[in-house]
């Protein structure tokens, strides 16, 4: 037993074990498991009731996916624009330093990161720009975890996290100097009210810039096809809705912004950015993000939960998380799905 649990230590997986279901009681993760899957199409919920919830939604999502992200993404839970011969490390990393450059973070600024994850683009770019990050999050346990590697990483004086719902920050306007978003407002149910709180908390003459989880114009409502796979990617994600890129860009200007420029990085991407989970290929650097790697996490997750070191439900967090991973490479693949649609917002003097 002894030498499983060092093997199993080694491998990471008995963080992944023991900090699943996050904040959740070990022994309320299976009725979390299943009250989370009913907000969902494919178990009956509805949009609405999504949208009503979403605080409970993604809090539940992030306590039961967190820890299994960690173990296949490390600290940034999002994908990026790839060149040729770069690896998925670097890339993640070059996106996170395109953004502060893009918004000209300066040392000693204010930096506001929304739904900021465990802070690893927050530590990135503060020791990027040397600035200061407010990473704003509403799930406890992402917190404590982001904590605890600010401290490692000895960024804990210069960031900190706030816990709120960013559709009401307890900010007094004109707050930061800068703001962004990486793949997480895309969890708002609804884009112009975020917008609008961002562009209230942002100082006059200053930038708010996102990478924004999208379907593309290719994408066809009365497509049966199309509408599984935003299907899969909503259960997968935690999301609510998935928006057009043209309604991002319509509640960026009635929430008083001025787009400087736009673009979906995918599209000019040499690698593409679903790579990473594609069933077809393989890396050993990445390893545990492909289907290999999958594989393995999904049965080592079932010994795991047979043998009580992983609480009942584990399994079900592991199901749903490779639904979101099948149905992210079908829309990348058909192009009807971009987890890179950018823009660079001002909020005008």
């Amino acid at each position: 037993a002894d030498l499983v649990r060092r093997i199993m230590s080694k491998s990471g997986a008995l963080d992944l074990a023991s900090n699943l279901g996050g904040k959740i009681d070990k022994s309320d993760v299976l009725t979390a498991v299943e009250k989370y899957e009913q907000y969902h199409v494919f178990h009956g919920g509805d949009e609405e009731e999504r949208k009503a919830n979403y605080t409970d939604m993604v809090n539940k999502y992030y306590d039961l996916a967190t820890s299994f992200y960690e173990y296949g993404w490390g600290e940034s839970f999002h994908f990026a624009h790839r060149w040729n011969g770069e690896s998925l490390r670097e890339s993640i990393k070059r996106h996170e330093h395109f953004l502060a450059l893009q918004l000209g973070v300066k040392p000693g600024q204010k930096v506001l990161d929304v739904g900021c994850g465990i802070g690893g683009p927050l530590r990135e770019i503060a020791r990027f720009s040397n600035s200061s990050v407010t990473g704003l999050n509403n799930n406890e346990y992402q917190i404590t975890r982001g904590m605890e590697l600010n401290r490692l990483a000895g960024v804990d004086k210069t960031c900190n996290f706030v816990k709120a719902d960013f559709m009401k920050m307890p900010f007094p306007e004109n707050s930061f100097d800068a703001v962004y978003a990486i793949e997480a407002t895309c969890h708002a149910p609804d884009a112009y009210g975020c917008y609008k709180e961002i562009y209230r908390v942002l100082k006059p003459g200053q930038c708010f810039a996102a990478y924004e989880w999208c379907m593309t114009d290719a994408f066809d409502p009365a497509n049966a096809q199309h509408q599984k796979i935003k299907a899969e990617i909503e259960i997968g994600d935690g999301l609510p809705d998935i928006r057009l890129t043209s309604k991002c860009l319509e509640a960026l200007k009635q929430a008083g912004f001025e787009v400087i420029w736009e673009k979906d990085l995918a599209k000019d991407s040499p690698v593409p950015w679903y790579l990473p989970l594609d069933k077809n290929h393989f890396s050993l650097s990445s390893f545990r993000l492909t289907a290999v790697g999958r594989f393995i996490t999904k049965n080592m997750v079932k010994v795991l939960e047979y043998v009580r070191l992983a609480p009942k439900g584990s399994q079900r967090v592991s199901d749903f998380l490779e639904k979101a991973a099948e149905g992210l490479v079908d829309g990348g693949r058909r192009e009807i799905f971009t987890p890179m649609y950018f823009f660079l917002a001002r909020k005008p003097e």
